[in-house]
């Protein structure tokens, strides 16, 4: 009997462990911390630790801190390797290293060549568990932040996009800029940022997503070393995907003398968990054609009129266009919206966007850092599983399901325009598409 319930044990033990789903894609729970590892014939191998939580880990006062705290752990040197040790270590072995501070999550990556893994993997970690924060390389990296975001803020799109993002999703965490302001950027001390990644460093917070010519052995071993004496203590802040549902248009003007009007409008759009979402997708690829038709091709209004999807916890949907005519381009663009939205997708148009986002899909997952990328945003976004599915999600969508899921969701349009004000048409701009 003791034997049995000994052996029982292991077997649980061993589940603990590994999860084996589809694709050869290997679930690994190292002390609450998860890993994903999905096997490559490729002779790169790349890592991503994704923190997860984004603008709601900090209040709208430290907004940039998580972008200047994750820079500083790659750029500022750690316990074991000083800045220039650090990047010559990289240099030598072709380590190529980075970070990112975004809505929803943050990330410190890792891509090498198979054969220098060990290398790769221990700057790797020496950057994530011991950053130094050196008060020299962190005010110079401050700096370096500082000058980026004012070229950004004399830059038109940049500028159109903070204006937008402010506008339409005003008291909500998407508010928030994850690259912070110079203001914000400015005001940080060494002790605030090495509070704040004190706090970022949580097994429960953390993901690790590795792909390459590995064995999940390997991996878990590798992982263990590393993260299996990591804190691990209980997060509030766990953000669930919603839906956005602007059924009403405004418009927010910024007057600047430029030569041409940039726009913007903000639309709704279906949670990421909504069956329906790919369905959306698809309908916003079939926009950007024909906006492109309409706008550049048949109308030479703008040279790039544009159309996306953004698939974030709080998911929108956005149109652009840069034009000397705002008045002809938004009545252009509203009127197409108009038609599609009254039956106006066809099974062609259907079947050529459904074409484009397999041959998207298809390209983005050529490189191993693509694949980790992906698979750890749908990770963070519901599950890895929906990256593997998501061809067949796709190629399982309706017209009628397209055609009712835009005419939902794309029902009111939040403006923003920069540029001349006395061209920002306040009736062209109230256009309804319904």
């Amino acid at each position: 009997m003791k034997f049995k319930i000994f052996g029982t044990l292991m077997i649980l033990l061993a589940c603990n462990f590994y999860i084996q789903a589809q694709d050869g894609v290997t679930e690994i729970n190292i002390n609450g911390l998860k890993v994903i590892f999905k096997p490559s014939t490729k002779q790169t191998v790349s890592a991503y630790l994704f923190f997860r939580g984004g603008t709601s880990n900090y209040s709208a006062q430290e907004q940039g801190i998580e972008s200047l705290a994750l820079s500083a752990a790659i750029e500022c040197g750690t316990e074991k390797y000083p800045k220039d040790a650090f990047k010559d270590m990289a240099d030598k072995y072709g380590i190529s290293l980075g970070n990112n501070s975004a809505f929803d999550f943050g990330y410190i990556s890792m891509s090498c060549v198979k054969p220098y893994f060990n290398e790769g993997w221990d700057l790797f970690t020496e950057a994530v568990k011991h950053p130094v924060f050196d008060t020299k390389e962190l005010a110079l990296l401050q700096q370096k932040m500082i000058a980026n975001l004012k070229s950004m803020e004399s830059n038109p799109d940049n500028a159109l996009t903070k204006l937008t993002m402010l506008d339409a999703f005003k008291n909500t965490r998407y508010a928030i800029r994850p690259e912070g302001s110079v203001e914000t950027v400015s005001a940080f001390k060494q002790e605030d940022i090495k509070k704040y990644y004190t706090q970022l460093l949580n097994a429960n917070r953390l993901l690790l997503v590795i792909v390459g010519n590995m064995t999940a052995q390997e991996v878990k071993q590798k992982a263990e070393a590393a993260f299996s004496q990591l804190p691990s203590a209980p997060v509030a802040n766990v953000n669930a995907p919603v839906a956005t549902q602007i059924d009403s248009n405004s418009l927010n003007v910024e007057s600047r003398k430029i030569a041409t009007n940039y726009m913007a409008g903000i639309m709704g759009a279906p949670s990421i968990a909504d069956p329906d979402f790919n369905a959306y997708r698809l309908a916003f690829t079939i926009l950007y054609d024909k906006l492109f038709e309409e706008i550049r091709t048949k109308r030479n209004l703008s040279y790039a009129p544009s159309a996306s999807l953004s698939s974030g916890l709080i998911p929108y949907s956005r149109i652009y266009v840069t034009t000397t005519k705002p008045k002809d381009a938004v009545v252009a663009m509203t009127d197409e919206i108009k038609r599609l939205r009254n039956g106006g997708f066809t099974a062609t148009d259907l079947r050529d966007a459904k074409s484009q986002l397999s041959t998207s899909y298809f390209m983005r997952n050529e490189s191993t850092s693509a694949n980790a990328m992906a698979l750890g945003i749908a990770e963070i976004k519901g599950s890895w599983k929906n990256e593997i599915s998501l061809l067949d999600k796709i190629n399982a969508v309706t017209l009628p399901q397209m055609q009712a899921v835009f005419t939902k969701y794309a029902d009111g349009i939040k403006w923003s325009y920069l540029g001349d004000e006395t061209l920002a048409d306040k009736e062209a701009f109230g256009k309804t598409v319904k």
